[in-house]
């Protein structure tokens, strides 16, 4: 079954998916690409109940019905599809994303905690958990993102939260200017507790390609990096020119939109979910219709947490937010 294909504009969304009968159809292609198999006794076939949502297995001794958000972050949700595929529409094209209270007064959701909570559920599941890793050429480097402590106000409210990236990097010829240029490609990001050797290890290993460069600055917490099969090059920032520039515009980006799209109103402990966002968003930067159907494939993987996850989240033996290929031992920050 072939993927449809997504909306490109507004228009066409609001032409595509007018009802959540749509909407379910459209679930049911992007959930099952490679044709529907009953849960129950395997028949491949199947028929789309959108009013009811479900699939209704066509073996005549079977019929077992089974719910097409069973399973995903959509599954025993109040609201309708068509919230859903609102939100996951604007969380995917709107160019600053939205905040909780913007979707709350945008979609005429009543309760600000029903909207935070759909937001966060469509930001775990932007996080592929067998993802690529990076490859080729790629910069290195950490950097302290402000994040506000649960339950304080005024001064004293931020605390920084360590964050390690990577940056691929792309090398391509201008032919405008005749020259060999350099650009970001995809990059991974990561909120870690320390600059130790042990956790910067994890996160390359698990994140970018044995054989690949990496440039990072003269911190010794690289130092593993030659034994464990890369090629390493420690940049020092010189009077003239700036170490791991694209590093840096990915990390000032971030704190741009951070800034602008939340206003410093992100929690600490939620930061890792809007690291995921971010990073989603910029490695699909040029595939906005892509995107969505993107949000919508990984939203069909795992169910999201809960709004009592959330309001726990990060602390000891409870929930926490997804950080892609390797989950790091240790505290969570």
């Amino acid at each position: 079954m072939p993927i449809p294909d997504p909306p490109t504009n507004l228009v066409d969304f609001c032409q595509m998916f007018p009802s959540a009968e749509e909407c379910a159809e459209y679930l049911f292609q992007i959930r099952w690409t490679k044709g529907f198999v009953c849960p129950r006794c395997g028949e491949r076939s199947g028929y789309s109940i959108p009013i009811r949502k479900t699939v209704e297995c066509s073996n005549p001794a079977c019929r077992h019905q089974t719910s097409i958000t069973a399973g995903t972050v959509l599954h025993r949700a109040k609201q309708s599809l068509h919230t859903w595929f609102w939100a996951a529409y604007l969380v995917t094209n709107l160019t600053p994303s939205i905040s909780a209270k913007q979707f709350q007064e945008q979609l005429g959701i009543k309760s600000y905690e029903t909207a935070f909570c759909m937001l966060h559920k469509l930001r775990s599941a932007l996080v592929a958990p067998g993802r690529d890793r990076l490859h080729g050429e790629i910069e290195v480097d950490e950097g302290y993102i402000a994040g506000k402590k649960e339950g304080c106000i005024g001064r004293g409210s931020m605390e920084k939260q360590l964050v390690v990236g990577a940056v691929e990097l792309l090398r391509w010829f201008d032919p405008k200017t005749q020259q060999a240029r350099v650009r970001c490609g995809r990059v991974r990001l990561q909120v870690i507790p320390n600059a130790s050797g042990n956790y910067l290890k994890k996160f390359v290993t698990g994140n970018v390609e044995r054989g690949s460069s990496i440039f990072t600055d003269g911190w010794k917490g690289y130092s593993f990096l030659l034994g464990a099969g890369y090629h390493h090059e420690a940049q020092i920032k010189s009077a003239k020119d700036e170490s791991l520039p694209h590093f840096h515009r990915v990390i000032s980006n971030l704190k741009t939109w951070l800034l602008g799209t939340y206003h410093g109103g992100v929690q600490a402990k939620h930061l890792p979910a809007y690291l995921n966002e971010f990073t989603f968003r910029f490695n699909r930067r040029f595939l906005s219709g892509n995107a969505f159907n993107r949000a919508l494939g990984l939203a069909t993987e795992l169910e999201g947490p809960t709004y009592e996850d959330l309001y726990h989240a990060g602390k000891r033996g409870r929930w926490k937010h997804p950080v892609g290929r390797v989950q790091l031992e240790g505290k969570q920050a």
